[in-house]
């Protein structure tokens, strides 16, 4: 049988045909029992392009026709759209091939040149930025930005058009392949070091792992994605599950170590950036999750943070966004043989090594601008409250013609406390680069802007939702059992670290920058004598310390006249006084120098680390908090037994383990949240009750600004003011 050659045509909506491709057929075809839908599987088993499956048949004029059309007829349609005046071409015949055309209608979404930026891009560009930075900005670091004056402007950008307009929608599985070599956006993300000359490691940068562990699962093509009912197609393809969305929107994010401005600069979202200002990545311990050796991770976990920082703003124009799971993907060939060979720590080590130790399974593909305005600010500030903001609005639009400078932007700083002083200066530069689109035209907007347009020129521009690489492959029914494997590897460097750190108290009327909770002994001041006074002087319900005294000398002459509460505050005394709690008032926990008084503020917590991990705190788990020092070697103790009726009494002091109480730390504004405790971190420290939940918070006595107390939650009279801490780790 001769073979039969099938010219594929385009039709667009003006009636102009194009020739895309030609497909040859040896199987014989029935011309009276054939349909348009017999033609199309023929065509599909030939490896017809992925974006003309999808596309319905039409005519040489572009009028549609189904699926279940004749072939016979639709033969006959063609060959009389393609008679010229009056007179039949010769059929398309001899005695080695047989010719036949068929057309498909291609949508308009193919067709047409977009002239001006989507309305979204548009209203981004030409309205007004406002960017409330305590609102929308993640607090990465604690120091706080008294100014940042723009050196630049840009309110003369506009787009240019010009280009055809890709859709996710109107992509073939050939595109897509195209898209996935330019962005490898399959691959993992691994962390790169450099060795130091003592042996230990620094961080570099986050970067693409070499090999990859998935590739895409064949699938069919969704009805959504068919340009008629009519249209059957059994056929997979490997094209991954999107969402078209071209909304544009403008990022404003800060950075202040080499780690987030590598988070950032590798395109994670912003919650992942500001995970990363405290040494955690993606809401994981880097160790646990990814293997990491401890000279790794103390290299992460110290990225130190420099002088000069950064302002970022990004704007982005996405085109689609892929959602990258365990029903979409399947494990490369490479990364099966190479998870058979994990054996040990060496071999984990290594494995994360080649595919990565995260995985991002939402990535959004497109274009975007980015300006880093690089600044150094040495400021030093006393205030009440902690409460400065920042507000940067930039009015900015794109305007065709020069780069050029004119900006307008607005600068308002916000205070809790009329008591502030500061000193800050800053020196700031300017710097532009693209990331996709046509790179060289970075510092050209107008013209980059319409460079987006093609596939072929998308790259990752936003990644979210990362998983630990062992944890994502054991979502797959195949490897269930690999995050246990990999556990159990850990498992076996399995140690007990002692986790050290301080708590700097906050400024406050009475404390200055340099003071810190610890634990004390003062012969010649008994701290704790006038907090217990107080509360004297409440039960016992006299108007001052004067009365009281001489209530408690006439008892002591008359023991008959004493009553309920007198009996109890004088066992409640002499139980503060004893050698198990305070030693006659002399031993208090509270806030002073480093060392003085015989102060130790170095504190103390014994974690379970594994692989090595550097040892890191958790908000919200209750803890055994030991002092430590050369004078101290001891744990943190709560007393609430002087609690009377509704009345609360509650104060710190030190003991042996056996007596020590547990504790734990809040964030300041968000009590709730968990995660690792990040360096600088404000939190509450809180008294926990025998089932390990929050029962009270350490707050300072009223009457001096030293001494620390506890104060049960909800209970509003008690001698105390708040006074919380910065955390810092040793």
């Amino acid at each position: 049988m001769a073979p039969v050659l099938f010219n594929i045509r385009t039709v667009d909506s003006a009636g102009t045909d194009k020739l895309e491709s030609r497909i040859t057929l040896d199987e014989k075809i029935d011309d009276g029992k054939a349909t348009l839908d017999t033609i199309r599987q023929l065509l599909v088993k030939q490896k017809l392009d992925s974006a003309k499956v999808r596309l319905a048949f039409c005519g040489k004029d572009g009028a549609r026709v189904g699926d279940d059309f004749k072939w016979s007829i639709y033969k006959a349609l063609v060959e009389d759209d393609e008679t010229e005046g009056g007179t039949a071409k010769k059929e398309k015949t001899n005695s080695r091939i047989q010719t036949h055309d068929v057309y498909f209608e291609l949508p308009k979404e193919n067709e047409t040149e977009e002239k001006t930026l989507s309305k979204q891009a548009q209203a981004v560009l030409d309205g007004k930025l406002d960017m409330d930075l305590v609102q929308n900005k993640p607090a990465l670091i604690t120091a706080t930005l008294k100014e940042l004056a723009s050196t630049y402007e840009h309110n003369k950008f506009k787009a240019a058009s010009g280009g055809a307009v890709v859709t996710a929608g109107s992509m073939s599985e050939n595109d897509w392949d195209v898209v996935l070599r330019h962005t490898h956006y399959l691959n993992g993300y691994r962390m790169v070091f450099s060795k130091l000359e003592n042996g230990t490691k620094q961080f570099k940068r986050i970067d693409k792992a070499p090999y990859a562990a998935f590739t895409i699962r064949p699938r069919k093509i969704f009805s959504s994605e068919k340009a008629d009912k009519s249209i059957n197609v059994e056929a997979e393809y490997r094209i991954p599950r999107y969402i078209v969305t071209d909304d544009s929107y403008v990022n404003v994010f800060e950075t202040a170590s080499s780690l987030s401005e590598s988070v950032a600069s590798s395109s994670f979202s912003q919650t992942d950036i500001e995970a990363s200002a405290g040494g955690s990545l993606f809401g994981a311990s880097m160790s646990v999750k990814a293997g990491f050796s401890q000279n790794d991770s103390e290299a992460v976990a110290t990225a130190k943070s420099s002088s000069s920082r950064s302002m970022n703003i990004t704007y982005n124009f996405p085109r689609a966004v892929l959602y990258l799971d365990n029903r979409s993907l399947e494990l490369t060939e490479e990364c099966k043989v190479a998870l058979e060979g994990i054996k040990d720590e060496e071999t984990l080590i290594q494995f994360h090594h080649d595919f990565g130790h995260f995985f991002a399974t939402n990535v959004e593909l497109g274009g975007k601008l980015f300006a880093s305005e690089k600044f150094t600010s040495a400021e030093s500030s006393k205030a009440e409250e902690k409460a400065n903001a920042m507000k940067v609005s930039a009015a900015a639009s794109f305007s065709y013609g020069a780069f050029e400078a004119n900006v307008s932007a607005s600068h308002e700083t916000q205070k809790n406390s009329a008591k502030s002083g500061s000193r800050s200066s800053m020196s700031n530069s300017l710097t532009w680069e693209a990331r996709g689109g046509d790179t060289i035209l970075c510092n050209d907007p107008p013209n980059w802007c319409p460079t987006v347009k093609p596939s072929a020129n998308w790259r990752v521009i936003n990644q979210r939702d990362v998983i630990p690489m062992a944890d994502f492959i054991g979502t797959f029914p195949d490897y269930k059992h690999v995050p246990a494997d990999v556990d159990r590897i850990r498992q076996k460097t399995k140690t007990i670290t002692a986790c050290k750190f301080r708590l700097k108290a906050n400024v406050h009327d009475g404390v200055d920058y340099d003071e810190y909770y610890g634990v004390r002994k003062d012969k010649d001041e008994q701290r704790l004598k006038p907090f217990l006074h107080k509360y004297r002087n409440e039960i016992l319900q006299c108007d001052n310390d004067e009365v009281a005294e001489r209530t408690l000398a006439n008892v002591a002459r008359s023991p008959h006249l004493a009553y309920p509460a007198i009996k109890f505050y004088q066992a409640l005394e002499s139980r503060i006084k004893g050698a198990g709690f305070t030693d006659n008032f002399q031993e208090y926990v509270g806030i002073d120098k480093l060392n003085k008084r015989g102060g130790g503020c170095n504190f103390e917590v014994e974690v379970a680390t594994l692989s090595d991990e550097v040892p890191r705190l958790k908000l919200n788990v209750p803890y055994l908090i030991r002092a430590h020092d050369e004078t101290h070697d001891t744990f943190l103790a709560a007393d609430t037994a002087g609690s009377y009726g509704d009345r609360f009494f509650g104060y710190l002091y030190y003991a042996r383990k056996a007596r020590a109480s547990k504790f734990m730390f809040r964030k300041v504004g968000a009590r709730s949240q968990q995660g690792i405790i990040t360096n600088d971190m404000e939190v509450e420290l809180t008294l926990c009750d025998e089932s390990g939940n929050p029962y009270a918070r350490v707050q300072r006595f009223e009457g001096d600004a030293s001494t620390l107390v506890v104060s049960k939650y909800g209970v509003e009279r008690d001698f105390t003011e708040t006074h919380n801490a910065t955390f810092q780790y040793n």
